[in-house]
Order: structure tokens, then C-alpha cells, then sequence
């Protein structure tokens, strides 16, 4: 039998469910912002651009990051202190450039003789307890961090004039990055180690405030047209053999986004290492061998020059085994698997 006084109740409830179902709950959007110490032309900030548009389409839109090229929001090693309080969610540059923070990041990064392959470097972080280290360090001053790419060997000293071994240095401004790098170059050499961020350093070098610079990779020194300035160049860079650059994440701000979000952003960061190492690497053959037609004259050090480094290395690492407990079992931790590495490679090298 019909009753009318059910037909009210009966559509109020229909449009009720007909209603919730087509009203989705708004979407959280986190707008961060990522300080890079690279210039817009290098490699290494093409593939942030890439990275960020990542973590765009796999968040759908709820995690939008947005780089900065060198200097636009903060400078060289105050990109840690800009991470840390909060006036960026996201920093990229180097461990040894947070020295000012505490002295263990001078030899977090790869000094001379350390790993002298990027895989061993690569190893250490990811399966040997690095980025553990690292965030020791780096979590109480509210920051999370992980490997963002690795340089592998750095190129080397560009110059005006020739350099030919560690007496040509002997009193010469050069600009190489702060920590253990200029505290050996100092000790071997003799010179004045200036640790200018990038986008000063043409200028410096074109008005002979600099004698010689360190500025990463071939492919890094072809980024600041540094070629056209100094025809001269002496390698490798002893003092950087496995160099990493690493990613700064306000933690606050990490805290904060869920875990779907948290694990796009790890996955993304994975994605941005590996594909930026294997594609800068690739950019430095094609840089070095561009340098050669173009007659850039080449140096190698000497093994009596490679001696003197060396001594001086060892100087300056035990200085910081000597500093602080965490330096020491830092150090202590690398090295010991510096060992097993090349124990295995005694049997598992190349063999041409």
C-alpha cells in the first residue's frame, strides 16, 4: 500500500547518498621550494626540472617542488641553514660545504684516496650504513638527508697559466670547495684555497682574483665556460675522486606529508641518482673530448707530486680522527670498507 509519508524522507535520503557520492574530499597540496647550488644550464638542474615534474604527476598534483637555480634563494653552504629553518623545504649541494655546521661534513664526501670509484662511494651510502652517518648529523639541526648524484671523479685545475705540478701552486689563489679538499690542496701545495660558489667564479678567474679552479667535472667546467678563460688544465682531482652531492629536506616539512608522499619522494630521489650520475658521466667524456679538439693543454701530476698528496691527506685525515669521536668512527667506517672493496676487485678488476 503507498504511503506519501515516505516520499519525502525517501528522495532526502537519495539525495544525500547521491550527493556524497560525488563529492570527493579536497586534496592537501604541499608547495615546497628546492634551493640547487647548480646553474640552470648544468646537467645536474635539468634533471631537478625533470625530478619535480616526477613528483608532480605521481602525487597528482598534492606535492608540487619547485628548484631554484644557484644563489636565487640562498648561497653555497648557507643552503643548510636555509633547509634547517624552514625557508626551504628542499636543499642540493655538497657534504663538505656544511663544514660550518660541524666539522665531520669536511670528510663525508670523498677526500683523497678515499673511494676512488663512484660505486664504492655509491655502496657505502646505500647498503654500508652512510646515509645513517650522515643523518647523525644532519637530524639535529632538523634536517633528513639523502645522496642526491654523484660528480665520480672531478675533473681537475683549469688555469690561465700552465701548471705542471704542486710547486707551480705554491702561493697561487685557487678556488676549490671548503673541508678536507683545500685543507689538503694547502697542506701539499702551499696555496690559498678559496671556496667561491659558482656563479663567482668566472668572474673571479676573468679578473685574476683566481690563479686556478677546481669547479667539479669536465662537463662542470664546460657549464661555466671556463674553457675559454684557461687553456691550461692538470689532472685528475686527487682531492675528490668519488665526490656525491646530496639533497637537504626540512624535516618538519617531511613530517608532514603522508606516507604515499613521503614514499613518492624517496622513489623520485632514487630515480633523479641514478639517472643524473649515469647521464653527467656520460656528459663529461663528450666535455673532454671537446676539450682536446679545441687544444686544451693537458697535465698529469707526477708520482712525485701524487707522494706529496698523499702524505699530506694522511696529515690532515688523522687532524680529524683526532677532532671528535664521530670523525673518527666515520672515517674508521670507511676505510674498513675500502678494504673489502679492494680485496675483492684484487680478483675482480679490469682485465685488459
Amino acid at each position: 500500500m503507498f504511503r506519501p509519508s515516505l516520499v519525502i524522507p525517501l528522495v532526502l535520503i537519495s539525495f544525500f547518498i547521491a550527493g556524497c557520492g560525488e563529492k570527493e574530499p579536497e586534496k592537501k597540496v604541499f608547495l615546497w621550494a628546492l634551493q640547487s647550488q647548480a646553474l640552470a644550464t648544468s646537467v645536474d638542474y635539468q634533471e631537478l626540472i625533470k625530478f619535480s615534474k616526477n613528483v608532480e604527476v605521481m602525487s597528482g598534483g598534492r606535492l608540487q617542488i619547485t628548484p631554484h637555480p644557484a644563489g636565487t634563494l640562498a648561497h653555497g653552504p648557507d643552503i643548510f641553514n636555509a633547509v634547517s629553518d624552514g625557508k626551504v623545504q628542499m636543499g642540493n649541494g655538497w657534504p663538505n660545504w656544511w663544514s660550518g655546521q660541524h666539522p665531520s661534513w669536511a670528510v663525508m664526501n670523498a677526500g683523497p684516496f678515499d673511494f676512488m670509484n663512484l660505486d664504492a662511494s655509491m655502496m657505502f651510502f646505500f647498503a654500508e650504513g652512510g646515509t645513517e652517518l650522515a643523518n647523525e648529523l644532519s637530524l639535529p639541526k632538523g634536517v633528513i638527508w639523502r645522496p642526491a648524484w654523484w660528480a665520480g671523479m672531478e675533473f681537475g685545475l683549469t688555469s690561465k697559466e700552465p701548471i705542471t705540478g704542486l710547486d707551480d701552486l705554491k702561493e697561487k689563489k685557487v678556488r676549490i670547495g671548503p673541508g678536507l679538499p683545500s685543507e689538503v690542496l694547502a697542506e701539499a701545495a702551499g696555496s690559498f684555497s678559496i671556496p667561491l660558489v659558482p656563479e663567482e667564479i668566472r668572474p673571479s678567474l676573468q679578473n685574476g682574483n683566481l690563479d686556478a679552479v677546481e669547479w667539479t667535472t669536465a662537463a662542470g667546467v664546460m657549464d661555466l665556460g671556463l674553457h675559454d678563460l684557461s687553456p691550461y688544465g692538470i689532472v685528475p682531482a686527487i682531492w675528490q675522486p668519488s665526490v656525491l652531492a646530496d639533497f637537504l629536506i626540512n624535516k618538519k616539512a617531511y613530517d608532514e606529508l603522508s606516507p604515499d608522499l613521503q614514499a613518492i619522494l624517496e622513489t623520485a630521489i632514487r630515480s633523479y641518482t641514478l639517472t643524473t650520475t649515469l647521464i653527467a658521466k656520460t656528459k663529461d667524456i663528450e666535455s673532454l673530448k671537446r676539450f682536446k679538439e679545441i687544444g686544451m693543454t693537458l697535465n698529469k701530476w707526477s708520482d712525485k707530486d701524487i707522494a706529496r698528496w698523499r702524505e699530506a691527506s694522511d696529515k690532515i685525515i688523522e687532524r680529524y680522527k683526532n677532532r671528535d669521536e664521530f670523525s673518527r668512527r666515520l672515517i674508521e667506517q670507511k676505510q674498513a670498507f675500502k678494504r673489502e672493496y679492494d680485496n675483492y676487485y684484487e680478483l675482480f678488476g679490469p682485465y685488459e
